[in-house]
């Protein structure tokens, strides 16, 4: 399986020259965020908050924010390309990465690419495309997709939530989380 991540961020790194726009630079560097650090580390979440533990943390006010008032702990990721946050909620198996900028339809097919055809032996599988409309963030697009093995009792769920508006706090939110059947 950790060959399947290397080749993933190898085929993310390498998409890089490709994209043009500010918006575009954008989503590959949340791309390979969310890969290198979630996607990655998924299986053992502890050994990545321990890895971090020498990089200093967000203030406990701005962590709550991004962790939803949940203890826990959020970095912010430097990039020449955005603000990226990385927050790991105490006591879950979940990981997320928070872009404020990015190109939502670039990140939408960057994220599909990583997620819709897992390694062997996993399926994935689309369990949420969901589109609303709201005032302050305009359109907002919710993918989700699972990868399982048959007879498994554990999945890996991962989430992509994107919102148009150059106004939303965030236009490009993705998850992963390990979650029981």
């Amino acid at each position: 399986m950790s060959r399947f991540f290397a080749t993933l961020l190898m085929i993310t790194l390498g998409t890089n020259a490709c994209l043009a726009s500010e918006g575009d630079d954008q989503a590959n560097s949340f791309a390979q965020i969310y890969a290198s650090l979630c996607m990655k580390n998924l299986p053992n979440l502890e050994a990545l908050r321990e890895k971090l533990r020498p990089i200093p943390s967000l203030p406990p006010e701005k962590a709550a924010l991004i962790l939803a008032g949940n203890p826990g702990d959020a970095w912010s990721v430097p990039d020449k390309y955005g603000t990226f946050v990385l927050a790991l909620p105490s006591g879950k198996n979940f990981c997320a990465v928070h872009a404020r900028r990015a190109s939502t339809e670039t990140a939408i097919k960057l994220f599909t690419g990583m997620v819709a055809n897992p390694p062997s032996p996993f399926i994935s599988t689309l369990v949420k495309n969901e589109q609303t409309q709201s005032p302050a963030n305009g359109q907002i697009q919710t993918l989700s997709y699972e990868w399982s093995v048959p007879s498994a009792t554990r999945k890996m769920l991962f989430t992509l939530t994107t919102a148009t508006s150059e106004s939303a706090q965030l236009q490009v939110l993705g998850s992963a989380a390990i979650i029981n059947q």
